[in-house]
């Protein structure tokens, strides 16, 4: 019949219409995904980041669905069905990004159409406006989060973001006010808030934050769209490009480091120039004590043991080098090179080498940091012969040795480990650790503690293990499970675990903003069975992350893959397959520089192979210098120098420590330190008027040493 035509055609015009509607987000979303993407729910993975609950999941999956329908009350109320305990639980986002519910909603509602915005304001506008209004005095703060989390797209959610970004850049936190500012200018055009205000504040709080590169991007953009308008800051009125020009041309503070000091990320701004021939000021030896009065066999058992080729951890401030030997705490003039104390002895290191806990000691766990007053050890007694005994954290007085306070005295830290080594920046110490008292599994934590008293400042849980504590049934082996590693940059903490995951804390409040998970080895059986003198495959240090301008460089201890991620925009700048037993040295703007069985160098802009030079010993272990003008690894056979731009062998400062292990090098004012298993040895440094003077010139075809001889 003609009326029930009727009808069928306009039922199927309905059923149409959402699906025309949305044919673009359903297209975006079928984008495939990079083959290596992981997840946070993947059972397969070592760790986990504190996971939303299956009522969250199944709540955006349900916006989603009526989403695509055009059915927008029953989609919010879904959305709105997440309770607030859940905002900062963790869903996967895209591109391998593990982001917190908060963001996933923000995200979610501001992609939303036209339509499904007018009806979103209809339902919750009332709400963010009573919000707002009570957004005062202590609650303030509170308030606007809340509205920039859950009602970004109201009508008042703008005018939120502004102030928030405003408390934000008072409190000193840049990326976050930054960010405020950011997503209105991205997402909230309409907004009825200044543009060109907004524009200048994102741009001043991008360049404190040291976010060059979108700094750049943003200013070009001020000058063609609001070039003259204008805008007034702190009672002040100038147009948008005066602001800026006046913050670029404002003189910066003064924070070169001096000639010769050490820089956090192992490169080097200073020439490294040694006398020739290499005699060194002063030379500590460890070997010669602790092999003092040894029979032969007793010789050979201690020179066979791991613990043998263990080098101290060091640190230098001021005129003092202080060393972890395996818990043994020393402080040593740099001028001189005499001791000026030590808390023990290396009495009875070889016996205790040879005990079963002593064959599982991963000697590279000892670490030390040095900083006025106090030092800051994480350490652990080898005369524990309990299975795989903690190690534990300490602050001890500078001046002496004296323990100041211990982590495990402390009550709220009863079962915490330290998991890596710690880091000191802008008075905070930040130590991970891991948490396996009354937990079925271990957990990753990371504390910010008064560095004078241990206080807690703040503490945040990364990720949750998969898997137990390994339990080996054959003790001579040496643990080998990967350290956490941290870096502190622009008011940000990444965390990288090196068993998949990296992370982002602020670094003010630890509040975790984001994960990213990336290629590793899968969880494995907790129980093992080892016979004698099992070969084990070659493993590289585990380093922390590497800046590379905006992005940074990684690779985990277990991952057959190099990454680069944009940690502001939550992009991924690229990936490239490596060695599995690699590890990223440093970069600069021609290149990313690897170690592993070779010391290698990546072009930073192709990302293809420049070079690869074998070097005595390999490159899996110890520091390495990267400056302008060489590259240096201290070897077994004597300080190597490189070309950077070839990976040409230069020169061998041969040295008094052939035979040693690989080791460390430090430069330390007008000193180079050798740090190995066997020596601490001091180089003088040639004088900077003298370096140009003495330097002959190079030969047409300089002759080239075998370094695997």
């Amino acid at each position: 019949m003609p009326w029930k035509r009727r009808v069928i055609a306009l039922a199927l015009l309905a059923s149409i219409a959402p699906t025309t509607f949305g044919r673009d987000a359903d297209e975006a979303e079928a984008r495939p995904e990079p083959p290596d993407k992981v997840s946070n729910d993947d059972p397969g993975r070592p760790l986990q980041m504190p996971p939303a609950t299956t009522e969250v999941k199944e709540a955006l999956e349900d916006f989603e669905r009526f989403r695509k329908r055009g059915a927008w009350e029953r989609a919010l109320k879904a959305l709105y069905s997440i309770n607030d305990d859940q905002a900062l639980r963790f869903v996967d986002g895209s591109d391998g990004f593990i982001i917190p519910v908060a963001r996933k909603r923000r995200e979610v509602l501001t992609a939303l159409p036209p339509e499904g915005q007018a009806a979103y304001r209809l339902f919750y506008d009332a709400e963010a406006r009573k919000l707002f209004e009570q957004a005062q005095g202590d609650a303030e703060q509170a308030n606007l989060e809340r509205i920039y989390s859950a009602y970004f797209t109201t009508t008042v959610g703008a005018a939120a973001a502004d102030r928030l970004g405003d408390l934000d850049f008072e409190q000193g936190r840049f990326d976050r006010a930054a960010d405020c500012w950011l997503s209105i200018l991205r997402d909230r055009p309409d907004a009825d808030v200044p543009a060109a205000t907004v524009a200048v504040k994102a741009a001043i709080a991008l360049f404190r934050a040291g976010r060059r590169s979108e700094f750049d991007q943003l200013r070009a953009e001020i000058e063609d769209r609001h070039r003259d308008e204008p805008t007034t800051l702190g009672g002040e009125t100038a147009t948008p490009p005066e602001w800026l020009r006046r913050l670029v041309d404002a003189p910066a503070p003064d924070t070169a480091a001096s000639e010769g000091s050490e820089r956090k990320d192992g490169q080097s701004d200073a020439p490294l120039e040694l006398a020739d021939p290499a005699t060194p000021a002063w030379q500590f030896r460890i070997a010669d004590s602790i092999e003092a009065g040894m029979g032969p066999v007793e010789l050979n058992q201690w020179r066979s043991s791991p613990l043998n080729s263990a080098r101290p951890a060091a640190a230098v401030d001021g005129k003092t080098l202080y060393l972890n030997y395996l818990g043994r705490i020393l402080a040593i003039d740099l001028e001189s090179g005499r001791l000026r104390w030590r808390t023990e002895s290396f009495h009875q290191v070889e016996q205790l080498s040879s005990q079963p806990a002593g064959q599982m000691l991963d000697p590279t766990r000892f670490a030390i940091l040095a900083r006025g007053e106090r030092l800051w050890t994480v350490s652990r007694d080898m005369k524990d012969q309990n299975y795989m005994p903690a190690f534990r954290l300490e602050c001890r007085r500078a001046e002496d040795g004296e323990v100041v306070w211990k982590l495990a005295d402390l009550p709220e830290y009863a079962g915490y480990a330290p998991s890596g080594p710690p880091i000191l920046e802008d008075g905070k110490l930040f130590v991970p650790v891991k948490i396996q008292q009354n937990q079925p599994l271990p957990e990753q934590w990371v504390l910010a503690l008064r560095p004078e008293d241990g206080r807690l400042i703040w503490k945040t849980q990364v990720a949750v293990s998969r898997q137990g504590q390994p339990m080996y049934s054959y003790y001579n082996r040496p643990d080998q499970s990967p350290q956490v590693r941290l870096l502190l940059k622009s008011g940000a903490l990444y965390v990288d675990t090196h068993v998949g995951l990296l992370a982002r804390l602020d670094a003010d409040s630890g509040m975790l903003d984001w994960g990213y998970g990336y290629e590793t080895a899968p969880v494995e059986t907790e129980r093992y069975f080892f016979y004698g003198n099992q070969t084990q495959e070659p493993q590289a240090a585990g380093e922390p992350p590497r800046e590379h301008g905006d992005a940074l460089v990684f690779k985990g201890v277990q991952s057959s893959r190099i990454y680069a991620i944009d940690p502001n925009r939550m992009t991924v700048a690229w990936r490239r397959p490596f060695g599995k037993a690699s590890r990223v040295l440093g970069a600069d703007d021609r290149s990313i520089y690897l170690g592993g069985e070779e010391l290698a160098a990546l072009d930073a802009q192709t990302r293809t192979l420049s070079w690869a030079t074998r070097l005595p010993g390999g490159s899996l272990q110890g520091s390495v210098l990267i400056g302008a003008n060489g590259v240096w690894q201290a070897t077994p056979r004597g300080v190597f120098e490189l070309d950077p731009a070839t990976g040409r062998v230069r020169r061998i400062f041969r040295g008094e420590d052939l035979g040693a292990e690989t080791g460390d090098l430090i430069l330390a004012g007008d000193r180079l330190l050798t740090i190995s298993n066997r020596a601490i040895t001091a180089y003088p440094r040639r004088p900077a008027d003298a370096r140009e003077a003495s330097r002959p010139d190079p030969p047409a075809n300089p002759p080239q040493e075998d370094p695997s001889r």
